[in-house]
């Protein structure tokens, strides 16, 4: 069977719903400032549509055999000056998931792909996305497609 990738529609909902629930739980296992459970994916949904529709962004699901197995949320922006001019319009991919069980078999460099083809379609030269420091499988997926990285997110707790 082929994978076939296509816009979200609003009848995916409770699969993408499934698949951010994964994503949550795998990325509150890596990190304490994680969240998970239901509401986490449906707040992460909700800011998903948001931020594609409020940024000329997109959503799409990879699906086989009629089952939602990946999910991609981007939308573009804009970075500051201290990058060069050529790099300040982007597409940021807001989230990236693929399910737990199709992991490694292909899906989520299709999913990148389309987020490529996104960014070329739009005029932009650079993708952007962020990843947990201890994801080290999706690190390797980002390298494999050509992601380097440039910057880090740092944390300090205050009591």
């Amino acid at each position: 069977m082929s994978i076939t990738l296509r816009p979200m529609r609003d009848g995916d909902r409770a699969a993408v719903t499934g698949l951010l629930m994964q994503l949550a739980a795998h990325e509150a296992d890596l990190s304490p400032t994680r969240a998970s459970g239901l509401a986490t994916a449906r707040a992460l949904l909700e800011a998903d549509s948001a931020q594609t529709r409020d940024h000329d962004g997109a959503q799409f699901v990879a699906e086989l055999a009629g089952a939602c197995i990946g999910y991609l949320a981007l939308r573009i922006g804009r970075t500051g000056p201290y990058v060069h001019d050529d790099l300040r319009d982007h597409v940021l991919i807001e989230n990236i998931v693929v399910d737990a069980g199709q992991r490694g078999t292909g899906v989520g460099q299709i999913l990148l792909a389309q987020a490529e083809r996104f960014a070329r379609e739009r005029g932009c030269r650079a993708l952007q996305l962020g990843a947990l420091t201890g994801n080290a499988p999706a690190l390797r997926a980002y390298r494999r497609a050509g992601f380097e990285a440039v910057s880090y997110e740092m944390l300090k707790r205050l009591d």
